[in-house]
């Protein structure tokens, strides 16, 4: 079948510098469904904010597709659907160039959307709200609660992903378990300073690393203390003490974000449940979530 290239050229409105470009690559593989009826595809697209611009996005795919916006978040996806059997295999090549620059501490020139400070089915606030006071007991301001908290995550918690239990961002399990990957210490850190009524919001994407081979996924956090925005890196401050206080307020660049928040409705919304959360392709046949998940790849190449 033929291919069909898209080329789309994003606005940029960041003011300020950017430190890091790069290309990513994702390479989405689904298998020949000879009984399927339908078949439909979401792609995340690397999303826009303050600190992270798409100046670039490429598209190859056998067939048409449409870029949609979500309502809850913000996140952007590329959909794509066959009616009738698949008879052969389909690959998607999405290629994006992204701008990322460092995130340090800034003032909030907009009002928090009010989903930041409710629960999500993993993170329950409410189960958290006397330990949260417990933490955050003799602290006036936001900020100095905000830092009562992450100096207890990044304490109370080891970077271990031994065993099960851990990955689901899971913040009940994370804190009784204590230890976990990304996932569970940042849902951790939502709960609890949900639960003191500072809004916070997860986010997850691809690491950057030397080699471009990307193998897995990095998660973080932007928190809104009263006026302002922080990044929030809990894990990587448990894995580097040395680096606890920048990644109080800071996020390094060689990071591309792929969509924020979880519980995440797609759109078009997909028929299975909501998604716990996302940072690469999901599958849907007959309506119904493909078990095993759908192959992706992803490669990130450094421009500048």
């Amino acid at each position: 079948m033929r291919k069909f290239l898209a080329l789309l050229a994003a606005v940029l409105t960041a003011q300020s510098a950017f430190g890091a470009v790069y290309r990513l690559t994702e390479t989405v593989d689904l298998k020949p469904q000879p009984d399927a009826r339908l078949v439909e595809l979401w792609i995340p697209v690397p999303y826009q904010n303050r600190w992270q611009k798409l100046k670039e996005l490429k598209v190859e795919a056998p067939e048409g597709f449409i870029l949609k916006k979500g309502e809850e978040y913000g996140n952007s996806y590329l959909y794509l659907r066959w009616e009738g059997p698949l008879k052969r295999p389909v690959r998607v090549r999405v290629t994006a160039v992204v701008e990322r620059s460092e995130v340090s501490p800034t003032k909030r020139g907009c009002p928090v959307p009010l989903r930041y400070y409710l629960s999500d089915r993993l993170v329950p606030v409410e189960k958290f709200k006397e330990l949260a006071r417990q933490i955050t007991a003799g602290k006036k301001t936001d900020l100095e609660k905000l830092r009562a908290i992450y100096n207890y995550v990044v304490t109370h918690m080891k970077y271990d992903k031994s065993g099960k239990g851990w990955g689901r961002g899971d913040a009940v399990w994370a804190c009784d378990a204590k230890r976990g990957n990304c996932t569970d210490f940042h849902s951790l850190f939502i709960a609890l300073c949900r639960a003191v009524g500072i809004p916070a919001v997860f986010e997850i994407g691809i690491p950057v690393n030397r080699s471009g081979l990307v193998k897995g996924y990095h998660c973080w956090v932007l928190a809104f203390p009263k006026g302002y925005v922080y990044g929030i890196d809990a894990s990587e401050a448990a894995k580097n003490p040395r680096k606890r206080d920048y990644y109080f307020g800071h996020l390094d660049d060689h990071r591309i974000g792929m969509t924020r928040g979880r519980d995440l409705l797609l759109n078009p919304p997909q028929h299975g449940d909501r998604l716990n959360y996302m940072y690469k392709a999901y599958e849907e046949i007959d309506l119904h979530p493909v078990p095993t998940g759908v192959k992706t790849y992803f490669f990130v190449e450094k421009l500048r």
